[in-house]
């Protein structure tokens, strides 16, 4: 299942115990070059801080944004509590209403409130329940799969996997 399937990899990441995040550094009312100069700065941000990420494209409320899922360093609860931290620090400088992060032992995903004028609040955090896979939502992750790697012989054409909570 991991070949080629990044929801393989979130899968088998959060079983062994890895935390991870989602987040975003766009922002409505910005031109789609704003939003991609704050995308590019993002990344560089979280490639300076060490941490695996993969691009995702966020759906909330019928808007589409381009966001990053942020793998923890390493397994357990404390490289969890640094990433969401270091991430909720970056959701705050980026003016995002939240950051999801996902908890593996307690199987839940949480929005954390980074700032003052959104759900869930700055400092609140959400409970949005378990992760579902391939179910089509109003809030959801797609993952896409690497658009130069052709399917192997046999496979069908790769298309989006999407996962939300529920």
């Amino acid at each position: 299942m991991l070949e080629g399937n990044p929801l393989g990899r979130i899968i088998k990441n959060t079983k062994d115990g890895r935390h991870f995040s989602i987040l975003s550094a766009q922002r409505g009312g910005l031109s789609s070059e704003e939003n991609a100069q704050r995308h590019k700065a993002l990344k560089k941000e979280i490639n300076s801080l060490g941490y695996a990420h993969k691009e995702v494209e966020g759906h909330w409320q019928g808007d589409k944004e381009k966001s990053i899922l942020v793998y923890a360093k390493g397994i357990g609860d404390h490289e969890g509590e640094s990433l969401r931290n270091d991430m909720n620090s970056l959701g705050e400088k980026y003016g995002q209403d939240g950051v999801f992060h996902y908890h593996p032992k307690e199987e839940q995903g949480h929005v954390h409130g980074t700032n003052s004028t959104g759900w869930p609040g700055y400092g609140n955090k959400e409970n949005v329940g378990k992760l579902t896979f391939n179910k089509k939502s109003d809030f959801q992750t797609e993952t896409k799969p690497k658009a130069n790697i052709p399917p192997k012989p046999g496979r069908t054409e790769k298309s989006p996997s999407r996962f939300s909570t529920e």
